[in-house]
This record gives structure tokens, sequence and C-alpha cells, in this order.
């Protein structure tokens, strides 16, 4: 109804996100349908539409490593994109792989 011809959500708990990885979602929804950031643990960071598709929302188990595959199946004849796979931050675990959490916190 505003008139976007794209739109990216992008989830808040992604530590290595920025703006090229967003940049690139964008860029390549010029050539496929829908555009998905592959989070780690089987969801996904972002996600991308040139179209709105209420359908890849419903009947999904949430914060299970099945979102990412059960998002693909519903759009399993559409154009789809993946970016690079990223590391999303649910447990102290997921931190440690990056070099600057030690500066903020004594271990």
């Amino acid at each position: 109804q505003k008139g976007y011809q794209k739109i990216i959500i992008i989830g808040s708990d992604i530590y290595d996100l920025n703006s090229e990885t967003i940049e690139a979602g964008f860029n390549s929804l010029e050539n496929s349908d829908f555009v998905i950031g592959p989070a780690a643990d089987g969801g996904y960071y972002l996600l991308g539409m040139k179209t709105l598709n209420k359908e890849i929302f419903l009947n999904k188990n949430w914060g299970t490593e099945t979102v990412l595959e059960d998002t693909l199946n519903n759009l399993n004849h559409k154009k789809v994109k993946l970016l690079q796979i990223k590391n999303d931050i649910d447990v102290y675990e997921d931190l440690k792989e990056f070099d600057v959490f030690e500066s903020f916190v004594k271990i």
C-alpha cells in the first residue's frame, strides 16, 4: 500500500550483520523473488521479498533448527537467493567466536 518495491526484515541478534550484507540482500532482489540470510542454527537472520507472502510466516516452529528449511519449502517454486551463513546470538557460547567479545567482558 505504501508503494515499496522491495522489503527486508533483519534479526536483532546478529553480531556481525553489517550494511554490506543488507545492501547485498536488496541487490539480490533485482534477480530473485526472495532473499534469505541463513543463520547457523537453522533459522535465518534476514528475509527479503518483492511481494508480500504471508504463507512463509505461518505454521513454523519458531526458534528451532527447521525454520529455514520450512521457509524454503514454502518457496520451492520461487527464485530464492541465499546469502552467507551468519551466527545469531542465542546463548553466551554464541559470542565466544568473536575476538572483540573479550574486550567487553572479563572471563
